[in-house]
């Protein structure tokens, strides 16, 4: 039997498909985002809620029960405040669990997502903004801490709403700002390093000349979001005597010299996260630059002479106005300034001084009338803003990265969507280039998150084992001990123990080579004097119970009483 094909008949059928779809395309893609981004959160969360919680959730879910009026005598209220807050109102109404803060964190995730595929919706169409949103979703840093119980991930979507108010209200209505700077500020006391966030804002605020005229809303705005802050700066100020102290402690942590490279997360590579960008963007976002790159080669080839032409015109500085001249004179010497003094000097300076190029790079490209060139420049001066923060502290983790995706997100899409548009396949003088290129990766993104969090699970099981160590650990000394809570104890892992105890646990230091250090050291390995430091310093303490981790010390005045796998007990000797 032979079949026919009949062209024409399929291209008609193509095209009625296509209509219909593009007419209800809005509603179907956000439909369909909203799905499945609830779906993979869902999934991510109830990993999480099986391995644990990690490090600082510990802290915040102390924290919430101090702010639900819990107190079990142990918190590190320095943190920022809001996400534990948000937990607290759940623990008010007797839902004490870990599991309340997991939930919160992919709750405000999915909200964060929204918010970035309507910021993408400004620039791009249905199908670019709902491929640029699920890049985002699926890069591994962002799966790896979405739903964690940290802040990273919902501060960033906080942010990311402000940063979308911020653009309404330059281009729609600047009664926006009122919403704008209050979300910066709940961003803020979400993580205080999101506070960079404020520059791209006021970016994009001046380069669309909106600072003068919108002067009356904008300061609305920032005064409406220090109505945030001023039960914060009370609490603070009957907590610490001092209402700045919190966010004092941590900048002043970001710029101090005297951190010890024996620090765990020591890193003096300023350019450590652009080395480990393709390690941060997964194989979807690999191969969309993949695809860009093959793009660019090709047109360029299929366009040499027009290249060629457009280049010599470019570059005949003598062809140019003197307005034009100064301008490329000026954004030339910021830049070199920038590049030459970059990790040299107080971050400060770069972040203002990359700032200014900005601007000034931005006022000489204006006379190409490029399309939409200021949210380019707003996700650049985005990406920018937190790339020159978190290189300049030494200290360095992978999840600081997570506020750069964004910015990684939309230049990905926007590269995408430039290259269909010059290689394009038409049919009924319709351009579908990007439409098969977006079934191709939203396949790879669908798969890629399913691989990547089993794998997940897997390789961080060791998270389940330390938190059913330290719960165990707890459970043993309520046993061993009914009056424990009035005892003096001490942990390595003094976060998860004081939750797990439901009191106060104190912060057991690391001696080594005559430092003190309490966030971990590259190697631990000890020798004679650092035993003398340990033991000194529970002796002087008067520890009663010492929860320890630490492989190779001698504890002269203390017996181990019970092993929990890596985790000891140790009971002074009287």
């Amino acid at each position: 039997m032979i079949f026919l094909f009949n062209s024409n008949k399929f291209e008609k059928k193509f095209v009625g498909l296509y209509n219909t779809l593009k007419k209800y395309s809005h509603y179907i893609s956000f439909i369909l985002l909203f799905l499945i981004v609830s779906i993979i959160t869902y999934y991510r969360v109830m990993i999480q809620i099986n391995l644990g919680p990690i490090w600082d959730t510990y802290d915040f879910l102390s924290n919430a029960l101090v702010f639900a009026g819990q107190g079990i005598g142990y918190a590190d209220l320095t943190r920022p405040p809001f996400l534990s807050f948000l937990t607290s109102l759940f623990f008010r109404l007797g839902y004490v669990s870990p599991t309340v803060i997991f939930a919160l964190d992919g709750a405000i995730f999915v909200f964060g997502v929204i918010g970035f595929y309507l910021l993408l919706k400004i620039r791009f169409n249905d199908i670019e903004s709902f491929l640029g949103t699920l890049l985002f979703v699926t890069f591994p840093i962002v799966l790896c801490f979405a739903g964690s119980g940290l802040t990273d991930v919902p501060s960033l979507s906080f942010s990311i709403w402000a940063i979308y108010f911020t653009v309404l209200a330059v281009k729609e209505n600047s009664k926006f700002f009122y919403l704008a700077f209050p979300f910066l500020m709940l961003a803020f006391l979400t993580r205080y390093a999101i506070a960079f966030a404020i520059f791209p804002m006021m970016f994009y605020i001046l380069i669309n000349k909106r600072l003068i005229r919108d002067i009356k809303d904008i300061l609305i705005g920032i005064f409406t979001s220090f109505l945030f802050v001023i039960p914060v700066l009370l609490f603070f100020y009957s907590t610490f005597g001092n209402p700045v102290y919190p966010f004092f402690s941590f900048y002043g942590a970001t710029v101090t010299s005297n951190i010890s490279p024996e620090n765990f997360s020591y890193n003096f590579n300023t350019l450590y996260f652009l080395f480990r960008i393709p390690v941060y963007m997964g194989i979807e976002s690999i191969a969309v630059l993949m695809i860009i790159s093959f793009g660019v080669v090709v047109w360029g080839f299929n366009n040499l002479k027009k290249l060629r032409s457009t280049s010599k015109r470019l570059l005949n500085i003598r062809n140019l106005q003197k307005a034009t001249k100064i301008k490329l004179l000026v954004s030339s010497l910021l830049l070199i300034l920038f590049l030459d003094t970059f990790g040299k000097i107080f971050y400060m300076f770069s972040e203002v001084l990359f700032f200014v190029f900005s601007f000034a790079f931005y006022e000489l490209l204006k006379s190409f009338e490029l399309k939409d060139m200021d949210l380019n420049f707003l996700f650049l001066s985005w990406f920018m803003a937190f790339f020159i923060f978190h290189s300049f502290y030494v200290i360095k983790d992978d999840r600081y990265f997570i506020t750069m995706v964004p910015a990684i997100s939309y230049f990905l899409i926007l590269g995408l969507n430039g290259v269909s548009d010059r290689l394009s396949y038409k049919i009924k003088n319709r351009k579908i280039t990007f439409n098969l290129f977006a079934v191709f990766l939203v396949a790879m993104i669908l798969l890629s998150p399913l691989s990547y969090l089993s794998d997940f699970q897997e390789n961080n099981y060791e998270i389940k084992v330390s938190d059913g160590q330290i719960n165990s650990a707890g459970q043993w000394l309520m046993n061993y001990d009914p009056n424990y809570k009035n005892k003096v104890i001490y942990s390595d892992l003094w976060a998860g123990n004081a939750w797990y105890l439901r009191t106060h646990v104190g912060m057991m230091p690391i001696f080594k080579d005559n430092q003190k250090f309490y966030c971990g050291v590259k190697h631990c390995s000890f020798n004679s004097n650092d035993n003398k430091a340990f033991n000194s310093y529970l002796d002087s303490n008067n520890v009663d119970y010492y929860f320890c981790v630490r492989k190779g010390l001698n504890l002269t005045g203390y017996k181990a009483i019970k092993q929990f796998n890596n985790l000891v007990l140790y009971e002074r000797v009287d």
